[in-house]
């Protein structure tokens, strides 16, 4: 018994590629335009991006295999790796070239031709077989490594690697289901046309108890459901618009709304502040007194006080002068030089 993963080998043996002459060529003019069609498709920059992106995936894993090798998460970014360097060794467009260069020039129901056989159409309807189940594969690896590294990455562990790697890997599982749906679609448009391709006796390429698929499934990207969709047995809300208000009613409106009294207000006027007078200095305890009040006054608020233009040095200057001429019992001297202080600096 065959396996049924058969087009799953590495080394799948290619049939020759042979041309028999046919009366109706017109099914080639399908399976051209189909493969042509898909071809240009790899020219996009989604292919080369997809390509790009799968190498930084390698050497994101090859620096950081010794760091990460026992993780789960990361074992699935080595099996991703594995799947995405199987599918550069495919080579699916070489395949659909050979066999694109073989089909007729002319294709028309009415002009006969040399085409190639059914084996080859079946060999490239394995290829593509293959290819969707690798891309499949590379889904899964890419979902299994998202959700681990994401556990981590709530965790904040190793934050800059993991952001770098998940995004590539997100941006695989979006290019990866872009270029799976292309090649269901090439694959849906070839199977149809298989049996109309010329079929060389006890010469065939599949099994005897293996059947390809009729049709590969295309798979849709996940959407979020729409207001109307979301809102249960598909109610909809009718939303009424505004009704318009003209001037005139606006007016009345305005007159009607107790919008209350003018009042008058009075700003309030700040307390002044009273001039500082050298003349309040007349003793020694008016002098000591201020020197107590002006100390607090400069701790506790130095903007407002009287001796605010003075800096702390010379502030501090004046008052051990003044205590020293007063030690000395020269009080008039003490009073005269501090008086003579202040007079100058306020």
């Amino acid at each position: 018994m065959a396996s049924l993963h058969f087009w799953n080998e590495f080394e799948l043996k290619k049939p020759p590629l042979v041309t028999l002459q046919v009366k109706d060529t017109g099914s080639a003019k399908n399976v051209y335009m189909a493969i042509n069609r898909y071809l240009q498709q790899q020219s996009r920059p989604d292919f080369v991006e997809f390509n790009n992106t799968a190498a930084l995936i390698g050497r994101l894993m090859a620096r950081r295999k010794n760091s990460f090798r026992g993780m789960p998460g990361f074992r699935a970014v080595c099996k991703l790796n594995g799947a995405l360097c199987r599918l550069l060794r495919l080579d699916l467009p070489r395949d659909l070239e050979h066999f694109r260069g073989a089909l007729p020039d002319a294709c028309d129901a009415e002009l006969s031709g040399e085409m190639p056989t059914r084996n080859s159409l079946e060999f490239v309807l394995a290829r593509l077989l293959a290819f969707y189940s690798l891309h499949e594969r590379i889904r899964d690896c890419c979902q299994a490594a998202i959700k681990y590294f994401g556990q981590m990455i709530r965790s904040n562990f190793f934050m800059e690697f993991l952001t770098l790697l998940i995004a590539a890997v997100a941006k695989i599982n979006k290019l990866s289901l872009v270029q799976a749906n292309n090649c269901a679609t090439l694959y849906n448009k070839l199977q149809p046309q298989c049996p109309k391709f010329p079929q060389v006796e006890k010469h065939n390429f599949l099994p005897e108890d293996y059947k390809l698929p009729t049709q590969l499934q295309v798979v849709k990207e996940m959407q979020t459901a729409t207001p109307d969709e979301a809102s249960p047995a598909g109610v909809q809300l009718l939303i009424q618009a505004p009704s318009l208000i003209t001037k005139v009613e606006k007016a009345k409106q305005q007159l009607k709304a107790d919008v209350g009294v003018v009042v008058s207000r009075e700003t309030a006027i700040p307390p002044t502040k009273e001039a500082f007078q050298l003349s309040s200095l007349a003793t020694v305890e008016d002098v000591k007194h201020f020197i107590v009040r002006e100390s607090k006054a400069r701790k506790k608020n130095p903007e407002n006080c009287v001796t605010k233009p003075i800096q702390n040095h010379e502030w501090l200057a004046a008052k051990t002068l003044f205590e020293r001429k007063l030690q000395a019992r020269d009080q008039a001297k003490a009073l005269n030089i501090f008086r003579k202080f202040i007079g100058s600096k306020i």
